[in-house]
């Protein structure tokens, strides 16, 4: 088992001009379907892993829209910016260290990206710092595939940036079983099984083979986020986590719906991450609504899939 680190890694990304996805490690940690202005920060330590990391932003510049065909029209924008930074927290001082990773823009004269030079708050990039590394070289990787939030696709742009981690981050559980994908109404057919094998299980409310089937997940959590502790640990003082399993039970709290799936598998929306090894159905066919408080918000439980060589459907994490 390994041993918990003193540091807790955030992203904190800062954007505008486009609708977008942020992966770090090609898994998504964070999306938005407008342009307008966001800021977001969020927690990445169960998403890197010691040696080479990725930060990869997946965006549509979207200028207008045929109302005749619906279509987006894409290019440069001169109000698109993005700013995405990397933050290692010490747990024990609250000392931090940050890295620039993407600080990019639009040379609207070439129409090309190009990086810029005043993060949000610091008059320089940082590239290095006692634990984090980057060259700052960024590469387009285009084109690519936005996927919203509710499962639609557009045509976008990627552009991903290497970086480095030096804490002892174990790897990920599922690295070395999962197996590359393809999209063929066999691997819809099996991928849909899993969700209903899964779904079986919050039906009946059986919370231990739910903490088996997750454990991996949480337990890295629980070891890079909450001081090394076990999934049961991690998941029981999580109030809405611990209620979706059937550890906790609120008079008001949230009911299982009926698993969401599309009427055939071929028109199930599908987003593919972890190199083309891992996958989900989108919107989250699993979905917990609250019938005695009815304009409070459900709740679902965003579920990534991978497969073995032996054909088996494991989960990968959980978005």
């Amino acid at each position: 088992m390994a041993h918990p680190i003193e540091r807790e890694y955030w992203v904190n990304i800062h954007t505008q001009g486009s609708a977008w996805t942020l992966r770090i490690n090609d898994l998504k940690i964070w999306s938005y379907g407008r342009t307008g202005h966001q800021s977001v920060s969020y927690p990445i330590s169960d998403n890197l892993k010691e040696g080479n990391n990725t930060a990869s932003f997946i965006f549509a510049p979207l200028i207008s829209q045929d109302p005749e065909t619906g279509e987006f029209l894409q290019g440069p924008k001169p109000d698109f910016w993005v700013d995405v930074s990397i933050e290692a927290i010490n747990t024990r001082t609250q000392e931090k260290e940050r890295l620039n990773t993407l600080l990019l823009r639009y040379d609207m004269e070439t129409g090309e990206l190009v990086t810029y030079d005043e993060p949000m708050g610091s008059n320089e990039p940082v590239h290095q710092t006692d634990h984090l590394r980057t060259n700052g070289e960024f590469h387009v990787n285009s084109p690519d595939m936005l996927v919203l939030g509710s499962g639609e696709s557009i045509e976008a742009e990627r552009v991903d940036m290497s970086f480095r981690v030096f804490d002892p981050i174990p790897d990920f559980h599922w690295r070395d079983e999962a197996t590359e994908l393809e999209d063929t109404p066999l691997m819809r057919h099996e991928l849909r099984q899993a969700y209903q094998k899964l779904y079986r299980l919050f039906d009946a409310g059986d919370t231990e083979a739910i903490l088996r089937k997750a454990g991996p997940v949480w337990d890295r959590a629980g070891l890079l986020m909450a001081g090394g502790k076990s999934a049961r640990e991690y998941v029981e003082p999580l109030p809405i986590a611990s209620q979706l399993i059937g550890m906790r039970r609120e008079p008001d709290g949230p009911r299982l719906e009926p698993l969401r799936l599309a009427d055939d598998p071929v028109s199930d929306r599908l987003e593919f991450m972890g190199n083309g090894r891992l996958v989900s159905i989108r919107p989250s066919p699993l979905r917990w609504s609250y019938p005695d408080q009815p304009n409070k918000e459900p709740h679902t439980m965003p579920f990534v899939f991978y497969r073995t060589a032996a054909g088996e459907w494991r989960i990968a994490t959980i978005d």
